[in-house]
């Protein structure tokens, strides 16, 4: 099972590759597809039912829409940060952003916290100790594709 999982990630990513074109790096289709890749994955794993996977999905598209925004929020302050880095500034014009940054990590913590804790009314114990654990699984099998396809890519250099 596992092969096939790393077959079909490694098949997944290189023709994602496969079918970038110069010119159109702004391309969020790639992203969609992993993300599609993500869900029915999410799906399997948790092995939920269709009632299930829509009232999971749906929370979970708010949840990481709430999140999306939050890392928009934080990166801006992170660009001001660098900015200040490139021009040298003085220690008191970082001071003033590192409330900021704490503000949105803390956010993003209880935001996490509060979509995890609600999940209790829609999934078993096991299926929420398996979305802990897949997050970890998708993100390591995608590098390690990821991984793969750059090899590819060398030796066919070479």
């Amino acid at each position: 099972m596992r092969f096939f999982v790393n077959v079909v990630v490694l098949m997944f990513v290189a023709v994602m590759f496969a079918s970038a074109q110069p010119g159109r790096m702004g391309d969020r289709r790639p992203f969609e597809r992993i993300e599609h890749l993500k869900k029915v994955r999410l799906i399997e794993m948790l092995d939920m039912n269709e009632e299930q996977s829509v009232r999971f999905f749906a929370r979970l598209n708010e949840h990481e829409t709430l999140k999306r925004d939050l890392m928009r929020e934080k990166s801006e302050i992170l660009d001001k940060i660098e900015r200040l880095v490139r021009n040298r500034a003085d220690d008191n014009e970082y001071e003033k952003f590192f409330p900021d940054i704490l503000r949105i990590n803390s956010r993003i913590a209880d935001a996490d916290q509060k979509f995890f804790e609600g999940l209790s009314d829609l999934l078993s114990a096991e299926q929420r100790g398996k979305y802990l654990l897949f997050e970890r699984q998708f993100e390591r099998e995608l590098r390690e594709a990821l991984r793969d396809v750059q090899r590819r890519r060398n030796r066919m250099g070479e």
